[in-house]
């Protein structure tokens, strides 16, 4: 499927949080970015895929496909090989950056998409790249005024809680050591 789309799709949703956070997850669709074109549309049909509401469904896969959106909040991808194919991912910051921004619906009540921001920051903790969280955080605070400050607020609390089990896990670490 990823060599018939005109463009290569982007694993998001469950399944790149599973990845990202490595909780377990029991996927009921793959969600892929982005929207596929009209010439995409007739590829997947090709393919014996058929469109069932907003998925996309064969009897011989396990799990539907649906293309939730345009992926343009997506700026880094990540190649993994997945069975011998290489397909894109959603970089952990840019899904975290997702769960941020879903988390301000309800804010400042905390949900399941704090949870999975708050997931993905203590896997990834070390290796995020915080300054491109913080630089995109900045622009949304720009650019979409009352959603942009809610995601600043709600990335403080995550990462305020992220950071604080990261140092309490290396002075657990430090103690077995002794």
């Amino acid at each position: 499927m990823t060599t018939l789309l005109s463009n290569k799709p982007i694993v998001v949703g469950g399944t790149a949080e599973e990845y990202w956070a490595g909780g377990e997850y029991h996927p009921t669709d793959l969600d892929l970015c982005p929207v596929p074109s009209a010439s995409d549309l007739q590829a997947l049909e090709s393919l014996g895929l058929r469109k069932a509401g907003r998925h996309w469904t064969r009897k011989d896969l396990a799990v539907a496909v649906e293309f939730p959106g345009s992926g343009e909040g997506i700026e880094r991808t990540v190649p993994v090989k997945v069975g011998g194919i290489s397909i894109l991912m959603i970089s952990c910051e840019d899904l975290y950056l997702d769960r941020v921004r879903q988390a301000t619906v309800p804010w400042p009540r905390e949900d399941i998409s704090f949870d999975a921001a708050l997931e993905i920051a203590l896997t990834n903790y070390v290796t995020m790249d915080w300054d491109y969280v913080r630089r995109r955080l900045r622009t949304a605070a720009l650019a979409e005024g009352k959603v942009g400050t809610l995601m600043a607020s709600v990335d403080r609390r995550v990462r305020s809680r992220a950071r604080r089990a990261s140092l309490e896990a290396d002075a657990r670490r430090r103690q077995l050591i002794r």
